[in-house]
């Protein structure tokens, strides 16, 4: 796999569900509580609540998603716009200061004229959503 390809992984991690990547450093972890469930399915309503198998599955799928549409560059071009929003100057505790946390696929961000086109590699991911919300 190539490293582009690994960093939007990443990204698209978030793009499912912002709050439940599972390489956030122990502090972060414990002041987000349950959120970073990386072992079992978290019983109550919480949809951040996510496993392993649930990330290497939609992996799996974007993986194939890619193949299928040669939608690579777009989606490290979307990996990079979301990326683009966060902000060094802002202490609060992640995700506050923005960066690769999805918030892309919100307006007005994704409406913004540096993110034209980018709507389109965003639908491309509404199956992943779907499938793992």
């Amino acid at each position: 796999m190539s490293v582009k390809i690994a960093a939007v992984h990443v990204f698209l991690a978030a793009l499912i569900c912002p709050t439940s990547l599972a390489f956030v450093s122990p502090p972060q972890t414990k002041q987000m509580g349950s959120c970073f469930s990386s072992t079992s399915r978290h019983k109550a309503t919480n949809s951040c609540a996510v496993t392993v198998d649930d990330l290497k599955d939609a992996r799996d799928m974007i993986d194939s998603i890619i193949d299928e549409k040669n939608c690579g560059p777009v989606f490290v071009r979307l990996a990079w716009h979301d990326s683009g929003t966060f902000d060094k100057d802002i202490k609060d505790p992640w995700p506050a200061a923005g960066g690769a946390i999805g918030s892309i696929r919100f307006e007005p961000e994704i409406n913004h004229g540096a993110n034209a086109g980018l709507a389109g590699a965003v639908k491309l991911l509404e199956p992943v959503k779907a499938k793992f919300p």
